[in-house]
């Protein structure tokens, strides 16, 4: 059987258009925007969001997102339009963030039900003793920046709502500095960092399961169920990516081979590279992707030294390791395993 066969591709249609793009273009309304603009090659016109009918894919709502970039003079409306995505009550997987009883019972909520919270980009999770991490599929593609500053703001807004108060949560970037610092600094925090090998959010553990002052155990649970009910409804629990970067990372200490790959998921080599291409990706892309993940969970959790994480990905070779690890971070290892006892 095709295990991707219940795993939905970026076209598939189930978004629907008056949710978070209503709020875009109220934003859009108030800096005096065209609407036409920020919609242009994407297939939505205004109607279709005013009728509350219209359901639209992934690689549409990016289209859309992308577009603000294109024609927007403001450095902060990606800011502006994460503020409001998730504590906009649209749905009911939004009602189970917003009764929620602990940050971390929100956090997993957000990643469990993200293919309608945050369509844009897909969130991943992992634990230290000390800390927890969050962070994003996008290959650490410079052109997905845009989409990394609307899904911080979006869960910093969150957790500054659900606490009361503005947490100190820390931020990492792999990007370089950009021009429009303060924005960063207005609608983040103070501790930002550039130039780091993927896209994350940090936070100690102590904030974790202190109890919220407006949970709700009985409507998060509701929520969470009829959420859940929906999605298997609409067929959106996983999506071709995830599923996919699930097996590489399961499968990450082997030498992974595309026609494996293929076979496993009940395809030819060829279909899989075209469904790869489709989504603005290739194989050794989402390989690197899962490696660079592992690496950084093993210097951040485990504490492993260079040695140690090369040995655990099978590359035995310590030139060889050092000459991946900065084709897929863009850096050398001993930064990062420096910075990791830092920070950890």
């Amino acid at each position: 059987m095709n295990k991707l066969q219940h795993a939905f591709e970026c076209d598939y249609r189930y978004i629907p258009a008056h949710h978070q793009l209503s709020i875009l273009m109220d934003i859009c309304h108030s800096l005096d925007m065209q609407h036409d603009l920020v919609l242009r090659g994407s297939g939505i016109f205004l109607d279709d969001i005013l009728s509350a009918k219209k359901r639209i894919s992934v690689e549409q709502m990016q289209q859309v997102l992308q577009n603000l970039t294109a024609f927007s003079h403001q450095n902060d409306i990606h800011f502006l339009f994460g503020q409001r995505s998730l504590i906009t009550p649209f749905h009911e997987a939004h009602h189970s963030l917003l009764y929620a009883n602990t940050i971390a019972e929100a956090l997993h909520a957000y990643v469990k039900f993200s293919s309608l919270l945050c369509p844009w980009l897909t969130p991943q999770l992992f634990e230290s003793q000390n800390k927890i991490y969050l962070y994003w599929l996008d290959e650490n593609n410079p052109d997905n920046q845009y989409l990394i500053e609307s899904a911080m703001s979006a869960v910093q807004s969150l957790t500054r709502q659900l606490y009361g108060q503005k947490l100190p949560w820390q931020y990492e970037f792999h990007a370089d500095e950009p021009e429009y610092i303060e924005q960063y600094w207005v609608h983040l925090g103070d501790d930002v960092e550039f130039n780091r090998p993927m896209n994350m959010m940090i936070l100690d553990r102590q904030y974790l399961y202190t109890p919220l002052p407006n949970a709700s155990s009985i409507l998060a649970q509701s929520s969470q169920k009829q959420a859940h009910s929906h999605y298997e409804k609409m067929g959106i629990e996983q999506s071709f990516l995830v599923v996919l970067y699930q097996y590489l990372m399961q499968n990450i200490q082997h030498n992974i081979q595309l026609e494996h790959t293929a076979e496993y998921f009940g395809m030819s080599p060829a279909s899989l590279k075209r469904k790869l291409k489709k989504h603005h990706t290739h194989f050794q892309a989402q390989v690197d992707q899962c490696r660079l993940h592992t690496a950084i969970k093993l210097y951040r959790i485990n504490g492993y030294k260079t040695e140690q994480v090369s040995q655990y990905l099978q590359i035995n070779d310590a030139n060889n390791f050092r000459r991946a690890f900065k084709r897929w971070s863009g850096m050398s290892p001993h930064n990062i395993s420096s910075f990791s006892m830092i920070k950890t």
